[in-house]
């Protein structure tokens, strides 16, 4: 990877961009491309296009989606504890413990996720950390102390955890889920650009809002774009470690190429375009999936709607998916881009 895309990915990867709150990361990534495109929209709730050949009749969307999972808080005790509601798919299982950084109007309040200790549990009568179990403690000793801090009800908080590679082999980040997909639809529009490619039809990036929440930015956008075509990138699940069932979640490896998908919103002329493009010159292995989990099958019909157009859906695998340390072979990224490009050639 250039020296110039992967300090985007890291800065990309590092700025926290939940749903709803989407608009920094968007200024980031939309700055990133600019070079690389004709044009830009952004609609009312903060899904960025940029647009290559905009006069074209044809459409094709290539898109990811720019949020992350998060919290809310919800509830703030006299004592000072806070308690809070899911925005997104956050996972109360993996919060004991873990240090978060809560969103004011006076800037990043530092806090931790408590949970009682091992000596003062009864650890054969352990159960699993619920929404309604898990608290934060952000070191104040009552409620208005808490105001005082600029934290409200309301207040967004999100894992502090940052990137960082592991064995020189494999990036791990808070929102590899979907800010991977982000990066590599910026790469193919750089690329393209580079490479002098000029496109037989327009070429629509899409960056949309508040996937987590069920697919609303790219619902909205679907309506206003009307594509004829649509390839969506997302994550996947990488299969190799412990405590997965190939047999149910298939077998997928970080690090092997992309993941295309099967299934009934698939259009089956598309799909094997997609797959064949090691024939224009390109050695890039590529595998295949049914979409089990229910979030990616809604993510290929996402733009499933107003009239009938061709989709395709490829994607990344992830291990440790919506823990705030997902983890991504490096080669992953480079080869959905360049999958993408010998797609639209």
């Amino acid at each position: 990877m250039r020296p110039e895309s992967f300090e985007f990915l890291q800065k990309y990867l590092n700025n926290p961009s939940p749903t709803g709150f989407e608009k920094e990361g968007q200024k980031l990534w939309l700055d990133y491309i600019k070079p690389y495109i004709d044009e830009y929209f952004v609609d009312t709730y903060g899904t960025v296009v940029g647009v290559i050949n905009p006069k074209a009749k044809y459409k094709v969307v290539i898109e990811a989606h720019a949020d992350e999972i998060s919290y809310f808080v919800n509830y703030i005790t006299k004592e000072g504890y806070l308690y809070l509601r899911r925005n997104g798919g956050s996972d109360p299982l993996v919060a004991p413990s873990k240090r978060v950084n809560i969103h004011t109007s006076k800037g990043i309040v530092k806090a931790v996720f408590g949970w009682p200790a091992i000596h003062v549990r009864k650890v054969e009568q352990d159960k699993a950390p619920t929404i309604e179990t898990v608290f934060l403690d952000c070191g104040a000793s009552s409620a208005d102390e808490v105001a005082e801090m600029g934290i409200h009800v309301g207040s967004v908080v999100t894992f502090e955890d940052e990137f960082t590679v592991l064995n020189e082999r494999f990036y791990v980040g808070r929102a590899l889920d979907n800010r991977v997909g982000g990066f590599m639809i910026a790469e193919v529009a750089r690329m393209l650009k580079e490479n002098g490619k000029t496109l037989p039809f327009g070429l629509y990036i899409v960056n949309a809002v508040q996937e987590e929440i069920g697919l609303r930015g790219a619902e909205m956008i679907a309506h206003r774009i009307n594509p004829d075509v649509a390839i969506i990138t997302d994550v996947t699940h990488d299969s190799q470690s412990p405590m997965y069932d190939k047999k149910t979640a298939g077998d997928i490896s970080c690090g092997k190429g992309p993941v295309i998908t099967y299934g009934p919103a698939v259009q089956n002329n598309l799909r094997p375009h997609h797959q064949n493009c090691g024939g224009h010159g390109n050695s890039l292995p590529a595998r295949c999936c049914h979409p089990r989990y229910g979030y990616r099958y809604r993510c290929v019909c996402l733009l499933w709607l107003r009239r009938g157009f061709g989709l395709d859906f490829a994607a990344a695998e992830v291990y440790a998916h919506h823990s705030g340390n997902g983890t991504q072979g490096r080669r992953g990224k480079r080869d959905q881009a360049h999958l993408r490009v010998a797609a639209a050639d």
